[in-house]
């Protein structure tokens, strides 16, 4: 038996965002269309307690110089 499975890839920028009570977070910001999985929504990385802004920055760019794109499979 074969597992059957769809994959989608899409570009994405990382970026900085803050919460209410400005704890940073990165958005995972499609660059066109993003991934039909994700319908309306978007994903976050929540970051470790106590990782200030500056850091979440330097995260932000690290992942943004390393990779190109996001994918999601869903098996069939």
């Amino acid at each position: 038996m074969s597992v059957r499975a769809e994959t989608e890839r899409a570009e994405f920028v990382f970026a900085v965002k803050e919460s209410g009570d400005g704890t940073p977070w990165i958005m995972c910001d499609p660059r066109e269309g993003g991934l039909k999985a994700l319908g309306d929504g978007f994903l976050g990385l929540r970051l470790r307690e106590g990782t200030d802004i500056k850091q979440a920055e330097e995260i932000a760019s690290y992942l943004n110089d390393q990779i190109d794109a996001i994918s999601y499979t869903k098996f069939l």
